[in-house]
């Protein structure tokens, strides 16, 4: 008897922890679509956790349950939109070779491009504000070297430091080309910025980088 009961008092806080994670998950989806129809119509630094909060329909302490502050929201808004960019171009087996370089780098265009598509938005975004999209291809960059078959003392220079490198020179590049209105295609960015990454980071590959 105690069994059958511990096994339906388990089933219960199941449950309603399941509940509690989809109740989360809405009111987090709420949060995010209400920043980003404020942000069209005010611009940013206009945008305050009230507004957001109102537009929800939820409370400033359940902003604050979730966020610590409208930062931290645009935050996890610009790493999605990355990964979703990154998903819809990338293999499953993705890494760290010049076909799946120039994808990333083509990811990273794309986003820039929206991010500066409208006038209000232009004006509300900082640069410092887009870093998240630095180290998450930092990040992504780590993680294909790691697989990369050669031993730490192989490399020149850390892996690490290659990753970071790259990183920057796709998230300035990128967001330089986005503000000065693509002077140039998105296409012949990624060649432009593939060859000048390719340029040491074939270098200090150990074996070279593949295709």
């Amino acid at each position: 008897m105690s069994t059958d009961m511990d096994a339906d008092r388990g089933t219960s806080i199941n449950a309603a922890a399941s509940q509690r994670d989809r109740r989360s998950r809405r009111t987090v989806r709420l949060l995010k679509q209400s920043f980003r129809e404020l942000v069209e119509e005010k611009g940013f630094e206009a945008v305050t956790v009230r507004d957001i909060a109102e537009r929800a329909d939820v409370n400033r302490g359940t902003f604050y349950a979730h966020f610590p502050d409208k930062y931290g929201l645009l935050d996890l808004i610009i790493r999605e939109k990355l990964h979703t960019l990154l998903g819809s171009r990338l293999g499953p087996d993705a890494g760290w070779r010049r076909s799946d370089l120039r994808l990333a780098i083509a990811a990273a265009l794309d986003h820039f491009a929206d991010v500066y598509s409208g006038c209000r938005r232009r004006e509300s975004f900082h640069p410092l504000f887009e870093q998240a999209v630095q180290q998450e291809l930092a990040a992504l960059f780590r993680r294909w070297l790691a697989a990369v078959p050669a031993p730490p003392e192989a490399w020149p220079v850390p892996a690490m430091t290659v990753a970071s490198a790259a990183s920057w020179a796709i998230f300035g590049a990128a967001n330089e080309w986005a503000r000065e209105k693509q002077a140039v295609s998105a296409e012949d960015m990624s060649d432009r910025l593939l060859a000048v990454i390719l340029g040491g980071a074939a270098a200090l590959t150990p074996g070279g980088l593949p295709d």
